[in-house]
């Protein structure tokens, strides 16, 4: 009786020892997935990073000097832009109209 008790003691550790390596491995995957998960939403943030146009659609509101606008853009805020010389004006149309500043 006092033999089984001790093999069933001697599993009892084994079987411990066993979880607590599993669960190092466990906590080291864990800490490894979310050092590559950091990698990936960078990567990706990145990559929209590039290929994004990086111009921004707006409408004329009004005329304020020869080269200088204000522009609402379609996300909300208001822009003063300056219009290229080599652009014409007229040729952007009436005020009102969707230009990309």
């Amino acid at each position: 009786m006092a033999d089984t008790r001790e093999k069933g003691l001697q599993d009892y550790r084994k079987r411990l020892l066993e979880h607590k390596e599993i669960d190092g491995r466990l906590k080291e995957l864990r800490e490894q997935l979310k050092e590559q998960t950091k990698q990936y939403e960078k990567s990706e943030n990145d990559l929209k990073a590039l290929q994004s146009v990086g111009q921004i659609v707006g409408e004329v509101l009004k005329q304020l000097t020869e080269e200088k606008f204000i522009v609402k853009a379609t996300n909300g805020p208001r822009y003063v832009v300056g219009c290229r010389r080599q652009i014409s004006a007229q040729r952007g149309g009436p005020l009102g109209v969707q230009h990309v500043p």
